[in-house]
Protein backbone atom coordinates (compact mmCIF):
# COMPACT_ATOMS: atom_id res chain seq x y z
CA UNK A 1 0.00 0.00 0.00
CA UNK A 2 2.57 2.49 1.09
CA UNK A 3 4.72 1.66 -1.90
CA UNK A 4 1.98 2.29 -4.49
CA UNK A 5 1.17 6.18 -2.77
CA UNK A 6 4.76 6.20 -3.10
CA UNK A 7 4.57 5.20 -6.72
CA UNK A 8 1.84 7.36 -7.11
CA UNK A 9 2.90 10.37 -5.67
CA UNK A 10 6.36 10.03 -7.64
CA UNK A 11 4.43 10.15 -11.01
CA UNK A 12 2.20 13.22 -9.79
CA UNK A 13 5.74 15.15 -8.95
CA UNK A 14 7.30 14.21 -12.23
CA UNK A 15 4.30 15.11 -14.30
CA UNK A 16 4.15 18.53 -12.49
CA UNK A 17 8.03 18.82 -12.82
CA UNK A 18 7.60 18.36 -16.69
CA UNK A 19 4.66 20.61 -16.98
CA UNK A 20 6.62 23.48 -15.21
CA UNK A 21 9.55 22.80 -17.53
CA UNK A 22 8.32 22.90 -21.12
CA UNK A 23 7.78 26.70 -21.44
CA UNK A 24 11.47 27.20 -19.58
CA UNK A 25 12.67 24.11 -22.24
CA UNK A 26 10.79 25.99 -25.13
CA UNK A 27 11.87 29.54 -24.41
CA UNK A 28 15.73 28.40 -23.89
CA UNK A 29 15.53 26.72 -27.52
CA UNK A 30 13.88 29.79 -28.92
CA UNK A 31 16.75 31.87 -27.54
CA UNK A 32 19.22 29.35 -28.91
CA UNK A 33 18.02 29.10 -32.47
CA UNK A 34 14.84 31.45 -32.94
CA UNK A 35 14.29 30.87 -36.67
CA UNK A 36 14.54 26.65 -35.98
CA UNK A 37 11.87 26.80 -33.27
CA UNK A 38 10.34 29.63 -35.66
CA UNK A 39 7.35 30.54 -32.80
CA UNK A 40 7.08 32.59 -29.63
CA UNK A 41 5.27 29.82 -27.86
CA UNK A 42 4.26 26.14 -28.11
CA UNK A 43 1.31 25.39 -30.49
CA UNK A 44 -1.77 25.20 -28.15
CA UNK A 45 -3.79 22.09 -27.81
CA UNK A 46 -6.62 23.45 -29.91
CA UNK A 47 -3.90 24.01 -32.68
CA UNK A 48 -2.60 20.94 -32.58
CA UNK A 49 -6.14 19.05 -32.32
CA UNK A 50 -7.21 20.40 -35.50
CA UNK A 51 -3.58 19.55 -36.85
CA UNK A 52 -4.38 16.19 -35.68
CA UNK A 53 -7.78 15.57 -37.34
CA UNK A 54 -6.73 15.51 -40.80
CA UNK A 55 -5.19 12.33 -39.99
CA UNK A 56 -7.03 8.92 -40.48
CA UNK A 57 -6.92 6.49 -38.15
CA UNK A 58 -7.72 3.72 -40.25
CA UNK A 59 -4.53 3.43 -42.57
CA UNK A 60 -1.63 1.18 -41.73
CA UNK A 61 1.20 3.57 -42.62
CA UNK A 62 3.47 5.58 -40.60
CA UNK A 63 2.15 8.88 -39.45
CA UNK A 64 5.22 11.51 -39.61
CA UNK A 65 5.12 14.41 -36.95
CA UNK A 66 7.93 16.76 -38.25
CA UNK A 67 9.35 19.29 -35.59
CA UNK A 68 7.48 18.12 -32.20
CA UNK A 69 9.17 20.44 -30.33
CA UNK A 70 7.45 20.25 -26.55
CA UNK A 71 4.91 16.99 -28.09
CA UNK A 72 1.78 19.14 -28.25
CA UNK A 73 0.74 17.89 -31.38
CA UNK A 74 2.68 14.57 -30.68
CA UNK A 75 -0.01 14.22 -27.91
CA UNK A 76 -2.90 15.54 -30.24
CA UNK A 77 -2.50 12.51 -32.52
CA UNK A 78 -2.03 10.04 -29.76
CA UNK A 79 -5.56 10.96 -28.84
CA UNK A 80 -6.51 11.31 -32.30
CA UNK A 81 -6.39 7.08 -32.02
CA UNK A 82 -3.27 7.07 -33.43
CA UNK A 83 -1.54 3.80 -32.80
CA UNK A 84 1.73 4.45 -30.95
CA UNK A 85 3.64 2.20 -33.20
CA UNK A 86 2.18 4.02 -36.43
CA UNK A 87 3.77 7.83 -35.17
CA UNK A 88 6.96 8.25 -35.70
CA UNK A 89 8.62 11.86 -34.36
CA UNK A 90 11.59 13.98 -35.83
CA UNK A 91 12.96 16.59 -34.06
CA UNK A 92 16.48 17.80 -34.64
CA UNK A 93 16.75 19.78 -31.42
CA UNK A 94 18.69 17.39 -28.73
CA UNK A 95 16.57 19.23 -25.74
CA UNK A 96 13.29 18.51 -27.14
CA UNK A 97 14.62 14.68 -28.39
CA UNK A 98 15.45 14.31 -24.30
CA UNK A 99 11.86 15.76 -23.48
CA UNK A 100 9.73 13.64 -25.72
CA UNK A 101 11.59 10.22 -25.09
CA UNK A 102 10.70 11.36 -21.49
CA UNK A 103 7.02 12.29 -22.26
CA UNK A 104 6.66 9.31 -24.92
CA UNK A 105 8.44 6.54 -23.83
CA UNK A 106 6.74 3.92 -26.16
CA UNK A 107 7.49 6.11 -29.47
CA UNK A 108 10.05 6.23 -31.96
CA UNK A 109 11.65 9.94 -31.63
CA UNK A 110 14.59 10.39 -33.79
CA UNK A 111 16.75 12.71 -33.72
CA UNK A 112 17.36 14.37 -37.06
CA UNK A 113 16.58 16.88 -40.30
CA UNK A 114 13.10 16.94 -42.21
CA UNK A 115 15.59 16.91 -44.59
CA UNK A 116 16.92 13.69 -44.62
CA UNK A 117 14.26 12.18 -44.06
CA UNK A 118 14.31 9.23 -46.31
CA UNK A 119 17.56 7.95 -44.63
CA UNK A 120 15.93 8.50 -41.45
CA UNK A 121 12.84 6.07 -41.83
CA UNK A 122 15.05 3.98 -44.11
CA UNK A 123 13.11 0.46 -44.43
CA UNK A 124 10.38 2.09 -41.85
CA UNK A 125 7.15 1.25 -44.94
CA UNK A 126 4.58 3.73 -46.65
CA UNK A 127 3.90 6.64 -45.07
CA UNK A 128 -0.03 8.10 -45.13
CA UNK A 129 0.62 11.23 -43.57
CA UNK A 130 3.01 13.82 -42.84
CA UNK A 131 1.91 16.36 -40.35
CA UNK A 132 4.66 19.18 -39.80
CA UNK A 133 5.70 21.92 -37.24
CA UNK A 134 8.38 23.01 -38.98
CA UNK A 135 8.82 26.68 -39.12
CA UNK A 136 9.50 26.84 -43.44
CA UNK A 137 8.87 30.54 -43.66
CA UNK A 138 12.08 30.83 -41.75
CA UNK A 139 13.86 28.43 -43.33
CA UNK A 140 16.23 28.67 -46.23
CA UNK A 141 14.83 28.52 -49.87
CA UNK A 142 17.06 25.27 -50.44
CA UNK A 143 16.67 23.30 -47.36
CA UNK A 144 12.31 23.98 -47.96
CA UNK A 145 13.09 22.76 -51.13
CA UNK A 146 14.93 19.71 -50.01
CA UNK A 147 12.13 18.92 -47.30
CA UNK A 148 9.04 19.05 -49.35
CA UNK A 149 11.26 16.90 -51.80
CA UNK A 150 11.50 14.16 -49.51
CA UNK A 151 7.57 15.00 -48.86
CA UNK A 152 6.88 13.96 -52.89
CA UNK A 153 8.99 11.45 -53.01
CA UNK A 154 8.32 9.45 -49.54
CA UNK A 155 4.24 10.22 -49.38
CA UNK A 156 1.53 7.62 -50.69
CA UNK A 157 -1.15 8.64 -53.38
CA UNK A 158 -3.70 10.14 -51.26
CA UNK A 159 -1.32 10.73 -48.43
CA UNK A 160 -1.62 14.18 -46.51
CA UNK A 161 0.51 16.80 -45.50
CA UNK A 162 -0.50 19.13 -42.85
CA UNK A 163 1.26 22.05 -42.41
CA UNK A 164 0.21 25.24 -40.25
CA UNK A 165 1.54 29.06 -40.95
CA UNK A 166 0.65 32.20 -39.27
CA UNK A 167 -0.06 34.02 -42.08
CA UNK A 168 -3.89 34.33 -42.39
CA UNK A 169 -4.54 35.13 -46.56
CA UNK A 170 -5.46 32.47 -48.55
CA UNK A 171 -3.30 29.70 -49.85
CA UNK A 172 -5.70 28.01 -52.09
CA UNK A 173 -4.15 29.38 -55.10
CA UNK A 174 -1.21 27.20 -53.63
CA UNK A 175 -3.30 23.84 -55.04
CA UNK A 176 -0.42 22.39 -57.56
CA UNK A 177 0.05 19.65 -59.78
CA UNK A 178 1.32 17.03 -57.73
CA UNK A 179 -0.83 17.96 -54.54
CA UNK A 180 -4.21 19.59 -53.89
CA UNK A 181 -5.42 21.30 -50.81
CA UNK A 182 -8.32 18.92 -48.88
CA UNK A 183 -8.65 21.40 -46.07
CA UNK A 184 -8.05 25.21 -45.59
CA UNK A 185 -8.48 26.81 -42.46
CA UNK A 186 -7.83 29.34 -39.34
CA UNK A 187 -7.78 28.19 -36.17
CA UNK A 188 -8.39 31.28 -34.10
CA UNK A 189 -8.25 30.14 -30.34
CA UNK A 190 -4.31 29.46 -31.06
CA UNK A 191 -1.61 32.48 -29.94
CA UNK A 192 -1.17 34.08 -32.89
CA UNK A 193 -3.93 32.68 -34.82
CA UNK A 194 -2.47 30.06 -37.28
CA UNK A 195 -3.95 28.66 -40.63
CA UNK A 196 -4.00 24.97 -41.10
CA UNK A 197 -3.77 23.52 -44.47
CA UNK A 198 -3.66 19.83 -45.75
CA UNK A 199 -2.45 18.73 -48.79
CA UNK A 200 -3.30 15.35 -50.44
CA UNK A 201 -0.89 13.74 -52.96
CA UNK A 202 -1.94 13.22 -55.75
CA UNK A 203 -0.59 10.90 -58.44
CA UNK A 204 1.83 12.47 -61.26
CA UNK A 205 0.01 12.36 -64.91
CA UNK A 206 2.38 11.86 -67.68
CA UNK A 207 2.68 13.83 -70.72
CA UNK A 208 2.93 17.24 -71.57
CA UNK A 209 1.66 18.25 -67.48
CA UNK A 210 4.22 16.05 -66.85
CA UNK A 211 6.45 18.00 -68.32
CA UNK A 212 5.19 21.42 -66.76
CA UNK A 213 5.56 19.91 -63.58
CA UNK A 214 9.30 18.96 -64.13
CA UNK A 215 10.16 22.61 -65.69
CA UNK A 216 8.11 23.92 -62.31
CA UNK A 217 9.12 21.34 -59.41
CA UNK A 218 11.26 23.55 -57.18
CA UNK A 219 9.19 26.05 -57.39
CA UNK A 220 6.43 23.90 -57.05
CA UNK A 221 7.61 21.85 -53.83
CA UNK A 222 8.82 25.55 -52.15
CA UNK A 223 5.39 27.01 -52.66
CA UNK A 224 3.27 24.04 -50.97
CA UNK A 225 5.85 23.37 -48.18
CA UNK A 226 5.86 26.55 -46.86
CA UNK A 227 2.10 27.60 -47.27
CA UNK A 228 3.61 30.79 -47.53
CA UNK A 229 0.98 33.27 -48.62
CA UNK A 230 3.02 36.03 -49.43
CA UNK A 231 0.98 37.42 -52.47
CA UNK A 232 3.65 35.91 -54.78
CA UNK A 233 3.34 32.51 -57.52
CA UNK A 234 6.64 31.12 -55.62
CA UNK A 235 5.83 30.94 -52.29
CA UNK A 236 9.58 31.44 -51.44
CA UNK A 237 10.07 33.41 -48.29
CA UNK A 238 11.73 36.73 -48.59
CA UNK A 239 13.52 38.26 -45.62
CA UNK A 240 10.35 40.03 -44.90
CA UNK A 241 8.95 36.47 -43.65
CA UNK A 242 11.70 35.93 -41.50
CA UNK A 243 11.12 34.16 -38.14
CA UNK A 244 7.43 33.34 -39.23
CA UNK A 245 6.47 29.81 -40.22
Amino acid sequence: MIEALVRTSTRRVSIAIRRRVKPWLFARELFRGPASVGAVCPSSARLAQRMASHVSTDGEGLVVELGAGTGVVTQALLDRGIAPERLAVIERSPAFVRHLRARFPDLAVILGSAAELADLLEHAGPIDAIVSSLPLRSLPADDVTAIVGQWRHLLATNGVAVQYTYDLRDCGRLATHGFAVRANEIVWGNLPPARVIAFERRPVTDGAAGQRVVRRKRTVDTAIATAACTGSTTGIPSSSSKGRR
